[in-house]
């Protein structure tokens, strides 16, 4: 996969995860968390359209990792 690809994959399955972070109502409970991933994720896009794949992969994911942990409490 090239990098074009992965960070736009990457994008996409970071809309999905805050899909699903606001679907269970986190959005709001952890609203500091939630604004800085949103954050992150416009970042990811920024530099996605910049063509710095690099950034968009690290700040895509970085989000990722801050909505999956908060998911995977409430779940559990």
């Amino acid at each position: 996969m090239e990098h074009k690809e992965r960070s736009e994959k990457d994008i996409k399955k970071l809309d999905e995860l805050i899909e699903k972070f606001k679907s269970l109502n986190l959005d709001k409970k952890y609203k500091e968390v939630y604004e800085y991933a949103l954050n992150y994720r416009n970042d990811a896009e920024h530099y996605h359209n910049k063509e710095d794949y690099f950034t968009s992969f690290g700040s895509a994911n970085y989000a990722y990792g801050m909505l999956e942990a908060l998911i995977m409490l409430y779940e559990s």
